[in-house]
């Protein structure tokens, strides 16, 4: 005789055929050997059993209109949705407020864009006769005028002489 039992989730599970077929083997060997766990299954076999009994005397029918939707759906699961389906799938709110909200700023932007004002606008013709200016007044450029805003009393006539001399005579003669 065996001296270790069976505890009551391993019966339960045999009872509703849930072992492994070597546990269930085992079970069942054990059974037939051991009576204070036979007699443990037979008490949990009649609970099983007046369950049963009770769930089935308080069985209800279904209403006959939940009944025909049900069958109706299972009959139209595999079908493909039309477009018209497809189309509010793509109208949940997660999907269409974004949507919604991407368009209504873009129409902003379309319309109010000429109200909004007019950016800055340089003209490069404005870039290139400043650098003209600017490199016809290096003051040891060859030829180069020295302009008056460079001149004052003591500096003026060294200037003009350095304009009109050049930068290479310089060099020369120091």
């Amino acid at each position: 005789m065996n001296t270790v039992h069976i505890d009551i989730e391993t019966l339960i599970d045999y009872l509703h055929r849930e072992l492994a077929p070597g546990d269930d083997v085992a079970v069942m060997a054990h059974l037939a050997d051991c009576a204070p766990c036979r007699a443990l299954y037979e008490d949990e076999a009649r609970l099983s059993d007046s369950l049963r009994a009770y769930a089935r005397a308080n069985e209800q029918e279904l209403p006959a209109g939940v009944a025909a939707i049900i069958r109706a759906t299972i009959r139209h699961e595999g079908t493909a949705p039309s477009w018209a389906q497809r189309f509010s799938l793509w109208m949940r709110p997660a999907i269409a407020l974004p949507v919604a909200a991407a368009l209504v700023f873009a129409m902003y932007l379309g319309i109010a864009k000429p109200y909004l004002g007019t950016t800055a606008v340089i003209d490069a013709a404005y870039y290139i006769d400043d650098h003209a200016a600017l490199t016809s007044t290096v003051p040891f450029g060859q030829g180069n005028v020295v302009p008056a805003t460079l001149e004052n009393d003591e500096t003026g006539a060294d200037q003009r002489w350095v304009a009109s001399t050049g930068a290479s005579d310089i060099a020369a003669t120091h």
